[in-house]
């Protein structure tokens, strides 16, 4: 028997760390939900716009140019034919109509300069050649063909002088406006083939919600939720990856998530599973990886919100509530502002000024949102329910161009101003 017993070593209570949050989180009402409007702000307001850098004018096709864009010689170089016709020099022509025609010989191989007295054949668009000085068209041929002229020709008519558009040195695209085609041949046409310009945000669509079968298991159903996202997130002009994650487990996820953001400005996680008793998986692993915020927004559907910022470059991660009209409703109320913030901070395209048709909706302590069909009409968008009018139903959705956005508290009635969020035309 021991004289003495050891003294017992009591094992320190480790606590667990509570899940970082991010500051700046905008506060609940009394029934614990958060403004829309704040709760977006919130949002955007923990993104920067990306960093701009040189892309090809193609590339850059829809940007916004993050500098001004100077000519580097005249546009256009040289001075050229504005109209199919003869070219010659404009001196010849002194005495026309005085009181006779004009009358010059078109030399079919010209020597360079251009024989005064003669007319050469040119083509809209062709540098104009050496010894002439207008070009008319080819109207003014008689039976002889030959050019007859019946008044003096001014200098420079029919041609489209070098410089005329732009001058060496001046901005032909400014900061902060947008490629169109029409831009990009400008650019071409002076020599210039790359912009500075902020690039299309990245998105990846991860889809936790698929994997179920139909048919006996032969047929399998994709997630429908992931799918509408990503269309939803490719109509802003993203590039957008869908990443299939339905039957991964914890460390799986967690691999999966991190592997996406070398190359994600934001990361989208969806889910068909419309289970209660089932946590988002992706919602469960997010405070692991860095700092995040979960809230009840006051709309329907789509109330449950995620958010976290992980990885080194603090990439911003949207946990979107299940369903594919939750989810729809979820990306144009904060998916789509935050790769507006991304994207530079453009007007807000999307967003539709319509009248109420057959849309009648009573007030609400909660924000809606209603499938409709846009009609135009006298330069004004009507706007009606689509089918039943019904978020949930995936018909409905279907025949939809717009959500039409209720605010809380607010009852629409026919002729009333209501916004739209664009689908996309159906």
């Amino acid at each position: 028997m021991a004289l003495f017993r050891r003294k017992k070593i009591e094992e320190p209570v480790v606590e667990e760390e509570a899940p970082l949050r991010l500051p700046g989180a905008p506060a609940d009402d009394v029934n614990g939900r958060r403004a829309l409007e704040a709760h977006r702000d919130f949002l955007v307001s923990t993104v920067k716009p990306l960093t701009p850098f040189g892309l090809s004018i193609g590339d850059a096709l829809g940007l916004e140019l993050c500098e001004d864009v100077p000519a580097p010689a005249d546009v256009p170089h040289l001075t050229t034919a504005a109209i199919d016709g003869f070219a010659f020099d404009s001196a010849a022509t002194t005495r026309a109509g005085n009181p006779y025609p004009v009358h010059l010989q078109i030399d079919r191989r010209p020597p360079r300069p251009v024989v005064q007295g003669t007319a050469v054949s040119v083509r809209a668009g062709a540098e104009l050649p050496e010894g002439t000085d207008c070009v008319v068209g080819p109207e003014v041929l008689d039976e002889e063909g030959k050019v007859a002229v019946d008044e003096p020709v001014p200098a420079w008519s029919g041609c489209r002088l070098a410089g005329s558009d732009f001058a060496s040195g001046e901005v032909i695209s400014a900061e902060g406006s947008h490629l169109n085609p029409g831009r990009i041949a400008l650019l071409a046409a002076a020599g210039i083939d790359k912009v500075l310009a902020r690039p299309r945000p990245r998105v990846v669509v991860l889809g936790t919600g698929g994997g179920e079968r139909l048919d006996g298991g032969s047929v399998p159903v994709l997630d429908a939720t992931a799918q509408i996202v990503a269309a939803a997130a490719r109509n802003t002009g993203s590039h957008v990856w869908v990443v299939d994650a339905s039957d991964a487990g914890t460390e799986e996820l967690r691999e999966t998530l991190t592997d996406q953001l070398i190359r994600a400005d934001l990361v989208l996680a969806t889910s068909d599973r419309m289970v209660a008793t089932e946590p988002d998986p992706v919602g469960t692993l997010l405070p692991e990886l860095g700092a995040t915020d979960f809230c009840q927004v006051g709309m329907t559907p789509g109330s449950f919100q995620g958010f976290g910022l992980i990885g080194p470059e603090l990439v911003p991660v949207m946990v979107l509530p299940p369903g594919p009209g939750a989810a729809l409703a979820s990306f144009h109320a904060f998916a789509r502002p935050v790769l507006n913030r991304l994207a530079g901070g453009a007007p807000r395209s999307w967003e539709i000024a319509a009248e109420a048709g057959s849309l009648v909706v009573e007030a609400s302590d909660l924000t809606r949102f209603v499938p409709v069909r846009l009609e135009e009409r006298n330069g004004r968008f009507i706007a009606s329910r689509a089918g039943h009018g019904d978020p949930a139903r995936l018909a409905d959705l279907a025949m939809s161009d717009a959500l039409a956005v209720i605010p809380a508290g607010l009852s629409i009635g026919v002729g009333d101003d209501i916004t739209c969020w664009s689908l996309g035309r159906s």
